[in-house]
């Protein structure tokens, strides 16, 4: 009788969410006819399964093998915790190890999914140039299936949106262009966004924060596109797009402090160094002294909260405790290593560069 109730409860959550007896045997990793011979009272589900099948139909495992919900909830929040941490301290292995665990208890649940698309879409980027292209493309593939899983099945708008803007990137990167253009297409326009919307219908210090939130993403976004389109022009035009791009950064942030957005601003100068660097080595020596100075502000970011201090954006804070990042050296490390790339051949006999790499060395 015990196997009769227990199947059968299967069967009303399966048929209640609208999933065959193929895609539930799919997302546990085992055959249909297994999930068959439990709902036909049979065969009982193997003890390894039970968390996983309660948690891939949302319910407390109570209603299958008298677990206690509290449990499982208390689980994913321990889950996510870890994973935020990881992604601070840019860890993507140890985030993607940790979500294939998560995904192992829990096969349904579509955050998952998508913070293990993240990580391993993050990690193959931050790999940089030369890695095995074979490998890339496993990465991507993999990438691609798990955020087509949960545009198929997963209803929640904020995860299906996080989720298209990766497999866009995906599409994009495995050499599948028309699907990423068709996906990008079905998104919303920027008047019809969440923080948009948000910023028309909020009164008193709710709009005034939403109207800060906003101005950073606009100058984030508009910058990132003048740096993009530099890479598309010649020397002349290069250059002022990158000035473009800095002068909405100086604009804003006018008094200097800038927080998160010196990681921005020393990529403008960082770019505007690499110009220079065959046509003139004086000025390309000025631009990656202010990499420096960036650098060294971007790494003294206080993990508390700290307010930027422009009347723009006053109302905004930023800290390191909430910082995603890719990588887990910091800015000056990333620099130095940079350097040591012959592109910068020009400025090896240096004096300037060479105390300038003696000091990042000894940071």
């Amino acid at each position: 009788m015990a196997n009769i109730k227990i199947g059968e409860i299967i069967k009303k959550l399966r048929k209640e969410r609208d999933v065959t007896q193929e895609k539930l045997a799919e997302y546990l990793g085992i055959s249909y006819q297994a999930v068959s011979k439990w709902e036909n009272g049979t065969a009982l589900p193997d003890i390894t399964l039970v968390v996983p099948l309660a948690n891939f139909f949302g319910v407390s495992t109570d209603e299958l093998f008298s677990l206690n919900e509290q449990i499982t909830n208390d689980k994913i929040n321990e889950y996510h915790e870890k994973r935020l941490k990881f992604f601070n301290l840019g860890d993507m292995q140890a985030c993607i190890d940790l979500m294939r665990e998560a995904l192992a208890e829990y096969p349904r649940n579509f955050e998952f999914m998508l913070h293990l698309a993240r990580a391993i879409q993050w990690k193959s980027y931050n790999k940089g140039f030369g890695i095995d292209r074979e490998a890339k493309n496993k990465e991507f593939e993999e990438v691609i299936q798990l955020c087509e899983r949960v545009l198929e099945d997963c209803t929640d708008s904020n995860t299906r949106n996080g989720t298209m803007q990766i497999l866009c990137t995906a599409y994009k990167d495995s050499e599948q262009k028309e699907k990423a253009i068709k996906l990008a297409e079905d998104m919303p326009y920027f008047s019809a966004t969440r923080d948009w919307l948000l910023s028309s219908l909020y009164d008193g210090d709710k709009r005034i924060d939403q109207k800060q939130d906003n101005i950073l993403f606009c100058v984030y976004f508009a910058a990132h596109e003048l740096i993009e389109l530099s890479h598309e022009l010649d020397f002349d035009l290069r250059v002022a797009h990158l000035q473009a791009a800095l002068k909405l950064y100086e604009t804003i942030f006018y008094d200097g402090n800038a927080l998160y957005y010196h990681t921005q601003i020393l990529r403008i100068y960082s770019e505007l160094a690499n110009c220079y660097i065959q046509e003139d080595t004086g000025k390309a020596m000025e631009y990656l002294l202010l990499v420096e100075k960036h650098a060294i502000a971007a790494d003294a970011i206080p993990e508390e909260s700290a307010y930027y201090t422009s009347v723009f954006v006053n109302k905004k804070s930023h800290s390191t405790a909430n910082t995603i990042r890719s990588h887990t050296e910091t800015w000056c490390e990333q620099f130095f290593e940079r350097l040591s790339d012959r592109y910068f051949e020009p400025l090896f006999d240096n004096a300037e560069f060479a105390a300038l790499k003696g000091r990042l060395a000894n940071r």
